[in-house]
């Protein structure tokens, strides 16, 4: 029986319905400044005229090195967040809740004339020191209580499509002999640990249930990085998939199997224990 219109409660948050835009980037800032400007305005208020539960607003950069682009939106000054308050305002108009992407995008940054970071030294990459994983822990913290300020009903943690958490889970790329490479889901933890002090809320996080790549994280690697999460007190898994290498045959529904993978695998930990 389909359900996609009854309403649904996630981690206390009431939802109208269980429709849900995903976050997609518009990639629109044209002033460069990671200001939500009059495109996005009207663009959120068009998606919540639609009546969906919930939206997911675009990946939101954590600090100025967290840009996918140019053009995305940002979360760590001033301007960015009182846009970002009236943006919520607007949404909240329509009885839609609205949660915000918190996202880094490490070495695959194309911001123009900014350092890029990554969990290893490569050509024009900044290996993160601890001193910088410290930072950028505290950035992910702050935007999460910036977002509570501004106003959003949640938060999701964009852990997937080869992004500066992503690539501290993967072999793929990270290959550190520290703690961070004996436990490539530190970072993660403690990420989600300072999001979920931080934000007081429900917490979401996306991660890629398929790498693509036979020498990545297995699924079952990632179901297990899932479960990791929900023990931390994430909420919900948004499940996506790639980002590194191998791009897959995208067709309809194409990644609706992972979430299910997913969803079967933590039931059946939870019926075992």
């Amino acid at each position: 029986m389909m359900k996609t219109f009854e309403p649904i409660e996630i981690g206390g948050l009431h939802l109208k319905n269980r429709v849900g835009v995903a976050p997609m980037c518009t990639y629109l800032c044209e002033k460069k400044d990671g200001v939500a400007n009059d495109f996005h305005f009207t663009h959120y208020t068009n998606l919540a005229l639609g009546q969906p539960g919930l939206i997911i607003q675009e990946a939101t950069a954590v600090n100025e090195f967290g840009y996918i682009s140019d053009h995305c939106l940002g979360i760590f000054n001033p301007r960015q967040k009182e846009a970002l308050t009236h943006l919520v305002s607007l949404v909240h108009r329509y009885d839609t809740k609205i949660g915000i992407q918190l996202a880094h995008a490490g070495n695959k940054s194309k911001r123009s004339h900014t350092p890029v970071y990554g969990p290893m030294d490569e050509t024009n990459v900044i290996g993160m020191s601890h001193a910088d994983i410290d930072k950028f822990v505290q950035d992910f913290a702050n935007a999460a209580k910036a977002a509570r300020a501004c106003g959003y009903d949640f938060v999701e943690i964009h852990g997937a499509h080869g992004y500066l958490i992503n690539q501290f889970l993967t072999p793929l790329v990270n290959q550190r002999s520290d703690e961070y490479g004996q436990d490539r889901t530190l970072f993660l933890k403690r990420v989600v640990q300072a999001v979920v002090k931080a934000f007081e809320g429900p917490v979401f996080i996306r991660l890629s249930g398929d790498e693509y790549d036979p020498t990545g994280n297995s699924v079952e690697d990632i179901q297990k990085i899932g479960e990791l999460c929900l023990n931390l007190g994430v909420c919900l898994l948004n499940i996506s998939s790639g980002g590194l290498r191998n791009i897959p045959v995208v067709k309809p529904l194409y990644q609706v199997h992972l979430a299910t993978q997913m969803k079967q695998a933590l039931t059946d930990l939870k019926t075992s224990s």
